[in-house]
């Protein structure tokens, strides 16, 4: 009985990890998926900070910093939001799942396969991300434990960025379709969600959307860690909304794989 449970664990780690080297190859190789994906983020590192001429050095220091977190979380949305449903609605309209559909894969496997394919690729750009700012004056503070809580938070990021995903690919069948309905929610939950626009701006309404959507609350709690509360406008890093967000993250995650193994495995 051990030994069948061991070869049955066995099966479902081997299963998934040649999801994640399939998914991995295929965007490495997509030049294009890689230049989008990690050059809009930067683009938006190198020339936002032009609005913050004429404020004093640490305090541009500080902004810099925050808005290097910022596209860290913009870069893991466009990741799952984008690359992981554009691939899996391409894998669909070459009948790939029509394929596999008799071979001894479980639908939920795959789709955390190709998750932590995504969130491979996404910690990969967030590396590249925070070295271009640190090249470009970005400040951080906080010590190992605060890194480990940053962590902790990428991975809510990360988690709800590829539920979101999952469920877009669900909804959207044609690859063309499904990758622009991800940048497009990407760009729109950013905005609305005050990652590109200070929290003290937002209006009542989206303020509390910035609160309740996962991936802004995260983020701006990553801000409120690493540059402080006055940088991130509020604070995010109460024990209710910290709640809420890892609940909402896992929420977006296990609807997406759920979705996903209901709709995008049909074989007709």
């Amino acid at each position: 009985m051990n030994s069948l449970k061991g070869r049955s664990g066995g099966e479902v780690t081997t299963q998934i990890f040649a999801t994640v080297e399939k998914i991995l190859k295929e965007f490495l190789r997509d030049k294009i998926v890689l230049f989008f994906t990690f050059a809009l983020p930067i683009f938006f590192l190198i020339v936002l900070p032009i609005l913050y001429q004429g404020a004093p050095s640490e305090i541009v220091s500080k902004l810099k910093g925050s808005l290097s977190v910022t596209m860290v979380s913009f870069l893991t949305m466009v990741a799952g939001y984008a690359d992981l449903s554009g691939s899996i609605a391409s894998d669909r309209e070459r009948g790939l799942y029509q394929k596999i559909a008799s071979m001894p894969v479980k639908p939920w496997m795959e789709g955390v396969g190709r998750s932590l394919g995504v969130w491979a690729l996404s910690s990969i750009g967030a590396l590249i991300v925070i070295s271009v700012g640190l090249v470009y004056g970005a400040e951080f503070n906080g010590d190992f434990i605060v890194i480990l809580k940053c962590i902790g938070l990428f991975m809510l990021v990360a988690i709800a960025s590829a539920g979101i995903g999952l469920i877009i690919a669900s909804l959207v069948k044609a690859e063309s379709a499904a990758t622009h309905a991800g940048v497009a929610i990407t760009l729109l939950t950013a905005f609305l969600g005050g990652m590109f626009l200070p929290y003290s701006m937002l209006p009542p309404f989206l303020q509390s959307f910035a609160r309740v959507y996962p991936v802004s609350s995260a983020n701006a709690s990553m801000v409120s860690l690493l540059q402080g509360q006055r940088i991130a406008g509020y604070d995010p890093l109460n024990t209710p909304q910290i709640g809420v967000t890892i609940l909402l993250s896992c929420f977006c995650f296990v609807l997406g794989l759920a979705l996903y193994a209901r709709r995008c495995w049909r074989t007709k």
